[in-house]
């Protein structure tokens, strides 16, 4: 069976026989002669496998050239053009029908179909034999071997014109011929191909993977009966698309890989970093670059350097060379060995002066010969940092239904990271926080997403925000929201008497810092503190939040509210107390109940939360140690009661970790104050709250009694009267007992005051509230872990959580 007589197929194949282990390929070829019938169906599957063989190949092993540049620049290089072809290869995909060029010549094996009408009907798809005939029903056969694609329909038109008139006719091509060609060498999968009349050097070569790790790129001959037609340099289709030398094949054309040339590998600051084999024997730095796509504008165009191998060197072979991309540069000849590296430019920069901190544009700004501070900071509007601006404009923004959820939120992130700063540990499961920490005893909030944040800031025009914008986002609506109730300062105020430039000497390299004066230098035009400025300078703007500036000059807010001449915001004065704020706030009304008055200060409500988060971790801990002692000692009939313990004692423990500190401070002030004179000379501080409320009349019995509920205040009733209005509980202790009073202190029943005193006989003021707890179970771990902590009424003295703490004991 002659060559031009393969199956005709579509894609260029692999043949199940054709491997490059496979013994000669003519015999195989023909002991696997499909029989006629079988032509188009063997030729398909053979298609496929060649398909699935080539996608399936593992990677090929690196050269010794790649092993020795991996050891020199600890990257292995891929050999330039080797992803065309893994890419092309894995893209192979069987063709039935191939669009056909206008000057395709027709052959014995090509699949020609006939439709004609009129005065003759034919609808015939007819194959041409060896002969290079067709044959035609009711028509005769015609020699059409030899004609090109295009001419096919005008020289059959002629030939059935000779017998009929009036017709009709159209003529295409079906299935193409197969050509089996060969390819050898050292190409990365030699063997038998057969592949589409149509197909190319290229299309072989890509059929075949490329060339193996030591094949050339730049030779790839094509012989034909014995002859040398074609020689393709690969480099100058993938860099530059020229295909003249791509010849189409023919039946037993033959694909010869030669050995790879001279290699140089290119590394360094540029995109296309590879192995490029050398046309010859040398070629020049720029047509190394041009192979690469050009240098790229990062790559240092004044140090290249170049690792060469040179055995007349002696003992040491290899040597090193710098070179610039000059002219002269892009003509220095490489040779087989040579590593090139490009190198980045520089980051510093020539002339800039950078500025950064608290100040609106934080930049690098262009340097100039005698450029000053003033140049850099012209007037003090450039100090107004877009957060200001921001934080204003969220006041008009944050919708008033949206305020409680947010300052809810707002307390409930300050309790989570007192949580953490006390070493609480977080539950890692999702759903409803309250239900998470009823059985921990922490206050571990879920982390706030765009997923799941309805208020979460989001734009669709541009990427997902980080985690940290959206943070910052969200304490600046929170913080908007306050600032609606309660005038807050929205400008980080800036520290004026201290600014510093960093510079680097040129000397030795260290770092000098230059300490200036900005009030100065900014608004008052000082000289001596209008320092002159170098290229390179930082300069650093401070606000009094990243340091701290004396009292005097910080801006300090603090709000007085009730029974007072006039409530409101007040700015501290230096040195302020309270009763100097009071009295400058008109002093007390007559309504004013100065015994009750609430003093709270952030920086206590924060270790009071602390605080509290330390006992309720300290407690988790004795209760695990109190359960596993008790799971090893307790019988069968123990277990029920046990249970019952465990829950109550974990339900206490639920409430108070929902105990929310309010910072209060105890004045310890007696029933009958009532003039600023007699308060105590406390200093205030920023964000400090005073509270004088009105003179209540009820007070308030809550725990474990009958009725939980508000009583009038009538003089000299004591402790006593009052339990006996709300009436004790069966499960009440009332040794536990004790009194949170008006002005923040407490009083227990095992306080003894006097020979005869106790806490049932005590007059109550009013505002005060009684609260007796549970009776705990003896038999528990709660008796051992509270006799640790003494009692609840410890706790709220010690941590001063006062009334604070009524309404989660209570159970509301």
């Amino acid at each position: 069976m002659a060559a031009d007589e393969q199956p005709p197929g579509g894609s260029f194949t692999t043949p199940a026989y054709a491997t490059a282990a496979s013994a000669p390929a003519t015999g195989n070829a023909l002991r696997n002669v499909p029989a006629p019938g079988q032509q188009g169906q063997r030729a398909t599957r053979d298609e496929d496998d060649a398909a699935a063989r080539l996608r399936n190949l593992p990677p090929p092993k690196p050269s010794e050239f790649q092993k020795f540049v991996e050891a020199a620049t600890g990257r292995q290089l891929q050999p330039f053009g080797s992803n065309f072809f893994a890419e092309a290869s894995r893209a192979i995909q069987p063709v039935d029908n191939v669009p056909v060029a206008a000057d395709y010549t027709v052959g014995p094996g090509d699949e020609v179909l006939v439709r004609a009408w009129g005065s003759i009907d034919v609808d015939y798809r007819s194959t041409v034999d060896r002969n290079g005939q067709l044959n035609l029903p009711k028509v005769g056969s015609f020699t059409v071997s030899g004609i090109k694609a295009s001419e096919l329909e005008a020289q059959l038109r002629a030939q059935i014109g000779r017998l009929y008139r009036n017709f009709n006719l159209s003529v295409s091509l079906g299935k193409l011929r197969g050509l089996k060609v060969f390819v050898v060498g050292p190409a990365r999968l030699p063997g038998v191909y057969t592949v589409p009349s149509q197909a190319t050097m290229l299309s072989a070569v890509v059929a075949a993977g490329g060339p193996g790790p030591n094949g050339s790129m730049r030779r790839v001959q094509l012989r034909r009966d014995n002859q040398l037609v074609s020689e393709l340099d690969i480099y100058d289709f993938l860099v530059q698309g020229d295909k003249s030398k791509d010849l189409q094949l023919l039946a037993g054309d033959v694909l010869v890989f030669q050995p790879v040339g001279p290699r140089v590998a290119l590394s360094g600051a540029l995109d296309n970093a590879a192995i490029y084999e050398l046309k010859g024997t040398q070629e020049p730095v720029s047509e190394l670059l041009r192979y690469a796509g050009g240098s790229p504008v990062l790559t240092n165009p004044n140090r290249v350097q170049l690792e060469r191998i040179d055995a007349a060197q002696g003992s040491a072979a290899r040597y090193v060379e710098d070179f610039k991309l000059d002219t002269t540069g892009l003509q220095r000849p490489l040779r087989d060995g040579d590593i090139v590296t490009l190198l980045t430019i520089s980051p510093k920069f020539a002339n800039a002066v950078t500025l950064k901190g608290h100040v609106a544009q934080p930049l690098r700004y262009a340097f100039t010969p005698g450029m000053r501070i003033r140049d850099l900071i012209p007037d003090k509007e450039a100090l107004i940092s877009p957060d200001f601006y921001r934080r204003k404009n969220l006041l008009v923004q944050v919708l008033p239904d949206d305020d409680d959820v947010l300052l809810e939120e707002a307390q409930q992130r300050s309790a989570r990271n007192a949580v953490t700063a006390v070493g609480a540990p977080r539950s890692g499961a999702t759903g409803n926080a309250a239900d998470t920490n009823a059985g921990t005893g922490t206050d571990t909030l879920p982390i706030v997403t765009a997923a799941n944040d309805p208020n979460a800031v989001r734009d669709p025009n541009r990427f997902p925000l980080s985690e940290g914008e959206r943070a910052r986002r969200r304490m600046d609506r929170l913080a908007a929201a306050e600032s609606k109730r309660t005038p807050a300062t929205l400008f980080d105020e800036l520290n004026w008497d201290y600014a510093v430039i960093e510079r680097l000497s040129d000397k030795d390299l260290s770092t000098q810092v230059i300490p200036f004066n900005l009030g100065k230098a900014v608004l008052q035009g000082d000289p001596d503190n209008n320092v002159e400025l170098k290229a390179g300078d930082v300069v650093t703007i401070y606000s009094q939040k990243d340091i701290r500036v004396p009292v005097a000059k910080q801006t300090r807010l603090v709000s007085v509210e009730g029974e007072v001449g006039a409530p409101g915001v007040y700015q501290l004065l230096p040195g302020e107390t309270l009763g100097q704020l009071i009295t400058r706030a008109g002093g007390f009304t007559p309504q004013a109940y100065v015994y009750g008055l609430e003093f709270s200060r952030e920086e206590t409500r924060k270790r009071q939360r602390e605080n509290l988060q330390a006992a309720i971790v300290r407690l988790e801990v004795l209760s695990a140690q109190q359960a596993a002692r008790e799971a090893a000692n307790r019988r069968d009939e123990q277990a029920g009661a046990t249970a019952i313990s465990s829950a109550a004692t974990q339900a206490q423990m639920a409430r108070l970790s929902r105990v929310q500190p309010n910072g209060r401070v105890a004045l310890e002030l007696t029933p009958d104050t009532n003039s600023v004179s007699q308060l105590p000379d406390v200093p205030l501080e920023n964000a400090d709250r005073i509270v004088v409320p009105s003179r209540p009349g009820f007070v308030t019995v809550a725990g474990a009694v009958v009725n939980n509920n508000a009583f009038l205040w009538k003089p000299n009733r004591t402790v006593g009267d009052y339990v006996k209005l709300a009436g004790l509980d069966e499960a009440a202790e009332p040794s536990n007992m004790f009194v949170l009073r008006a002005d923040g202190t407490v009083s227990h029943a095992n306080e003894r005051r006097g020979w005869f005193g106790s806490l049932e006989s005590q007059p109550l003021q009013p505002g005060d509230a009684v609260v007796v707890p549970n009776q705990l179970d003896y038999e528990s771990w709660g008796r051992a872990a509270m006799r640790n902590l003494k009692d609840f009424s410890q706790i709220f003295y010690q941590f001063g959580l006062g009334a604070a703490a009524i309404k989660t004991l209570r159970g509301d």
